[in-house]
């Protein structure tokens, strides 16, 4: 690949393959700015990546978190489906040959919404071109209540030297919007975990939530509303597969992308 791209759902995901966007420098993609229940941290993402060369545009810190689950439930689907045009437009303009992004995982709505809107516009943009883009995603929770990441022939690792690995630690020192997940995945996994940066090879797009259970997320989310913080909970099957199938419909039954205006 020559021009590699980067979606993610929140800024900060990038630390998970920094030692990767360090030697391809893709053009990267951020759907939200990452403010959660605080204050928005693109900033420290712009900081990190903008001296390693980054390029944006289309989207990057499109909405704010609370503007994206209030998306989700209330399905504003319409929405979702312009990001993918964005998204694919851009794809197209930049010659983009290869994508990575976060993998569906069932940690966090955005992710996952991220993974699907990563699909369909490598769907879309490979049948409008009539051409390959490659499409990776990377895991980020792969620590979560003792789940282990699964390695097989779909995988691409990227092995970090040295001062490739020092350089991403320090990195993820200096992120202080994430120090307590810095902290808890450095706890669980160790420095050296973190040396082996995992691509895996998309060969399903669209694939459904492949865990046992509730997603993290509607888990969390109840909690939060018995507490009194939300006052809903953001539900897989009620919420996000009609997102998800809508968005999986217009990438694959569109001939043509429409230009989609601020």
């Amino acid at each position: 690949f020559n021009k590699p791209a980067l979606i993610m759902g929140h800024p900060g995901h990038e630390l998970k393959v920094l030692g990767w966007i360090s030697a391809y420098k893709p053009r990267v993609y951020v759907l939200t700015d990452g403010s959660g229940r605080g204050l928005p941290r693109l900033h420290s993402t712009q900081e990190l990546l903008t001296p390693l060369g980054m390029k944006t545009d289309a989207v990057f810190g499109l909405v704010s978190d609370a503007s994206l689950y209030e998306a989700i439930l209330t399905q504003k689907i319409p929405w979702f489906l312009a990001v993918v045009d964005r998204i694919t437009q851009s794809l197209l303009r930049n010659c983009i040959d290869l994508v990575i992004a976060d993998s569906m995982e069932g940690f966090n709505p955005a992710h996952d919404i991220c993974r699907t809107l990563a699909d369909a516009a490598v769907t879309a943009a490979n049948r409008k071109a009539g051409k390959q883009i490659s499409n990776y995603a990377f895991c980020l929770t792969e620590w979560e209540h003792g789940r282990q990441e699964q390695h097989d022939s779909s995988c691409a690792h990227f092995a970090l030297d040295d001062r490739a690995l020092d350089n991403k630690l320090r990195a993820a020192h200096r992120y202080t919007e994430l120090r307590n997940e810095i902290h808890q995945a450095l706890a669980t996994r160790g420095q050296e975990y973190f040396r082996i940066e995992c691509l895996k090879k998309v060969s399903e797009p669209f694939s459904a939530w492949a865990y046992s259970g509730k997603p993290q997320y509607e888990v969390c989310g109840e909690q939060r509303v018995a507490e009194g913080t939300y006052q809903s909970v953001i539900r897989y099957e009620e919420h996000m597969m009609p997102i998800i199938r809508a968005i999986q419909s217009h990438a694959t039954a569109s001939e043509r992308v429409n230009p989609v205006t601020s």
